[in-house]
């Protein structure tokens, strides 16, 4: 996997703002930070954002769902964004390639209403595992997500 440097910004924001419907959140100081830190990939006009998990994290609990039972463990891979410039086959190639990097489960969470993500999750050997919501004011606007699991997943969650 090739990771971006800092001469790769404008690239990696072109590709971002290209899917703005779908990453109305994602600042340029986000993508800048993202670079710095090494968890920015650019390989093949396709751009993936991740982390690892450093202790376990109970995910879902996270974001506002106590009822689903969704637990990363230490050394887990979180996947925050993955966005393709062309519709070609390159986002499947890199995210098969990322899952072989990763060495590990990969998690990721995507907006419920996103159904053609979901399909290409589904479609890379991802699967289901529960449920989440975003909200800045509660839970009279809460966003629903779907969490998706790369990986053997044990349960059951506690």
């Amino acid at each position: 996997m090739i990771h971006a440097k800092e001469n790769d910004f404008d690239a990696v924001k072109d590709i971002f703002y290209q899917h703005k419907e779908w990453f109305p959140h994602v600042r340029t100081d986000y993508m800048r930070r993202e670079i710095a830190s090494g968890n920015l990939i650019l390989d093949n006009d396709v751009v993936i954002t991740y982390g690892r998990y450093k202790r376990a994290y109970h995910l879902s609990k996270a974001m506002g769902n106590v009822n689903s039972k969704v637990i990363m463990q230490y050394g887990d891979v979180i996947l925050h964004q993955i966005a393709a410039k062309h519709r070609n086959g390159s986002a499947s190639d890199a995210l098969q390639r990322f899952f072989r990097f990763a060495k590990g489960r990969v998690w990721l969470s995507v907006r419920s209403d996103n159904e053609i993500a979901k399909k290409f999750y589904l479609k890379n050997g991802m699967t289901h595992e529960g449920t989440t919501s975003w909200t800045k004011d509660g839970v009279k606007n809460a966003l629903p997500g779907d969490i998706y699991c790369y990986g053997k997943v044990e349960g059951p969650f506690e």
